[in-house]
């Protein structure tokens, strides 16, 4: 998923001469892809300094196990396997697949992490997309309805033989729930852990909501505006963080895969999705920048607990129903 420009203001600031240091503790590390960061209030260090060690570690063996690039990883195993006939799986990656599904069914496929049969076709570093006829060849293997799930006996088979799956689009989202969980088990009520663009905020900042900014997506440097928000998840997709510019047609090429299409999303430039866990915003803000701004608001206003704010093509901002009230 897509890395938000979170900033919390005033942390681990050095207090007044009396009061010593702040009892904030801070620490970022490079995980799943993106930076990993955790921003917690204890008033004990080494507590501290523990309980973000633990989130680390958490983090650490989430991407482990479900880096799809990563021979020896569950995930790449599914994907060198399924297709030839069901393989066995944790408990944990049938329940991300399963919530991936109940979106996928919810979108009619807006949501699909079988996208990954097109989207591995692409190098964005590189500045390489798959040709007409290499999309073209993918796009039947991109169809949630393929995936052949088995929650009980734990299993999953893909029902196409060039299947694949990736779930970059829901599992930093579950990676900062499971986060919030191991600090609130360690004694731990106010804090922020952020992975990418989705971050999961444990109460507010002692008195104070955290402040979070939505990026400018075409100025990098540049909040395009900030939300107070407390005790909630935080999901933002943008098309600025893995992209290149196609040199013959001048088109941004981004992540961010319309499964219909095999093609990047367009129609917008940013979506940032409140809700109560990253289990849901994450997938959420990937579907509603699928769907677009009328589509995506459609399907926010129906869902209880939810918000989003979106950046259209034009530089126009939007917000769902909750937000205007």
């Amino acid at each position: 998923m897509i890395r938000i420009m979170a900033y919390i203001l005033g942390l681990c600031l050095l207090c007044s001469a009396t009061m010593g240091w702040c009892d904030w503790h801070s620490r970022s590390r490079p995980i799943m892809g993106t930076e990993v960061s955790v921003t917690l209030w204890h008033d004990d260090p080494q507590q501290a300094r523990r309980a973000i060690d633990a989130v680390m570690a958490q983090m650490r063996g989430i991407d482990e196990r479900w880096n799809p690039a990563a021979p020896g990883s569950e995930l790449y195993r599914v994907n060198q396997q399924a297709a030839i006939g069901p393989v066995a799986i944790s408990p944990e990656l049938a329940g991300v697949i399963d919530k991936a599904l109940y979106y996928s069914r919810l979108t009619e496929g807006a949501f699909d992490i079988s996208f990954a049969s097109v989207g591995q076709f692409y190098d964005y570093r590189s500045g390489v997309a798959p040709g007409e006829e290499q999309r073209q060849e993918a796009l039947p293997a991109v169809d949630y309805r393929l995936l052949q799930l088995d929650r009980d006996a734990l299993r999953l088979g893909f029902g196409h033989p060039t299947m694949k799956i990736d779930l970059g689009g829901i599992a930093k989202g579950y990676a900062v729930d499971r986060a919030i969980e191991l600090l609130w088990q360690r004694g731990v009520r106010h804090a922020s852990v952020s992975a990418g663009g989705d971050t999961r905020l444990l109460g507010d900042r002692r008195g104070r909501p955290w402040m979070v900014g939505i990026r400018n997506p075409r100025q990098d440097d540049d909040v395009a505006l900030v939300l107070p928000l407390e005790n909630v998840a935080f999901s933002t997709s943008g098309d600025y963080e893995r992209f290149f510019i196609d040199p013959d047609t001048g088109a941004r090429v981004h992540h961010i895969i319309n499964p219909r299409t095999g093609l990047s999303a367009g129609g917008v430039l940013s979506v940032s999705v409140i809700g109560p866990r990253g289990f849901d915003t994450d997938p959420l803000s990937t579907t509603v920048f699928v769907l677009g701004v009328d589509q995506g608001l459609a399907l926010i206003d129906s869902l209880p607990d939810f918000d989003a704010v979106l950046i259209d093509a034009q530089g126009a901002v939007h917000y769902s129903s909750g937000l205007v009230e």
